[in-house]
């Protein structure tokens, strides 16, 4: 311990003194952290447009190479180019574009290739790209909502 107090020097650039900061805030700038019940309201309101970016979304399962070539051609179909649209090959629920499609992230509510809107977002719920991949009705029917959709 003491070469380490003695080689603090070594890292530190500056004086550092403690100082009690609450004392000397005025009223008018103080800065009061939310409870913890308010941070579920303030991730509803981050989730609801104020960061909402125009374009398109895709989330989705972790691509392979097939399945990659899928949505590409996909993509292209609907006039959208792979390297300006969002891909993000995970889900933390967080939805930040106008339109979003989200490949295999099902639960029992989910209703599939039914455009939903909610507020400002437009959400697309569809199977997983392999699976639309191996069922040739499965794809035409989530092809008939994209045409629709996208205007392709």
């Amino acid at each position: 311990m003491k070469i380490a107090t003695e080689n603090l020097y070594l890292i530190l650039t500056e004086e550092y003194y403690e100082v009690d900061q609450i004392d000397k805030m005025s009223p008018k700038s103080e800065t009061k952290l939310p409870e913890s019940s308010q941070y579920h309201e303030l991730e509803l309101l981050s989730s609801q447009g104020s960061f909402l970016s125009p374009g398109l979304q895709i989330i989705t399962e972790p691509l392979t190479n097939t399945t990659n070539v899928t949505l590409t051609k996909l993509l292209k179909a609907i006039g959208q180019d792979v390297k300006t649209t969002s891909i993000i090959e995970s889900w933390d629920r967080s939805i930040n574009f106008e339109k979003t499609i989200i490949f295999g992230y099902l639960d029992p509510e989910t209703k599939l290739n039914d455009l939903q809107e909610k507020g400002k977002h437009q959400i697309l719920h569809t199977q997983n790209i392999s699976y639309l991949d191996n069922h040739k009705v499965a794809k035409i029917k989530f092809w008939q909502v994209l045409k629709a959709w996208f205007n392709a």
